[in-house]
C-alpha cells in the first residue's frame, strides 16, 4: 500500500504539529531535575546525621496496665538537652501509653533509659514516635 499526498494531508490535519517548542521542554526539564537533585541531596544529608536517635532495645508486657521497656539514645552532641516519645501500641495499632524521655544536656553520647509505660489497655508492641531536640 503507498502512501498518496492527499494520506499525507488528511494525516497532518489529524495530528497537527506541537504548539509548544521543543526547547522549551528541555528548560522545564532541566529545571524540574535541579530542584529535584537539590531537595535530594539536602534531605539524604539531612536524614543521615539526625540531632537525636533512639532504638527500642528491648520490651516486656508486665501486666494490662504497665510494661517495661529499654531505649538506647543516641545524640552526636550531648550538650543539648532533647525529648524522645516513645507509645505504647494496643492489637487495634491504638496508641494506649506514652512516655516522654527528657534528656538533660550531659556528656555521653549513648545513653540507656529503662522506663515503665503506663497503660489504660494491654499493650503488644512499643514504638519511638519522636527524638526532638528541646527548646535550651
Amino acid at each position: 500500500m503507498t502512501r498518496t499526498e492527499t494520506d499525507a494531508e488528511r494525516i497532518a490535519r489529524r495530528y497537527p504539529p506541537s504548539r509548544t517548542p521543543t526547547w522549551l521542554w528541555v528548560v522545564v526539564a532541566v529545571v524540574v531535575a535541579g530542584v529535584g537533585g537539590t531537595w535530594l541531596l539536602w534531605s539524604a544529608l539531612y536524614g543521615a546525621n539526625p540531632p537525636i536517635s533512639a532504638k527500642i532495645v528491648t520490651w516486656t508486657v508486665t501486666s494490662d496496665a504497665t510494661m517495661d521497656v529499654r531505649v538506647t539514645t543516641q545524640r552526636p552532641d550531648p550538650g543539648r538537652p532533647a525529648v524522645c516519645t516513645i507509645t505504647a501500641q494496643a492489637e487495634s495499632y491504638e496508641t494506649v501509653g506514652q512516655y516522654d524521655i527528657d534528656l538533660a544536656p550531659g556528656t555521653e553520647e549513648l545513653e540507656h533509659h529503662d522506663i515503665v509505660i503506663k497503660t489504660f489497655k494491654r499493650a503488644t508492641s512499643v514504638k519511638v514516635a519522636s527524638c526532638i531536640p528541646a527548646a535550651s
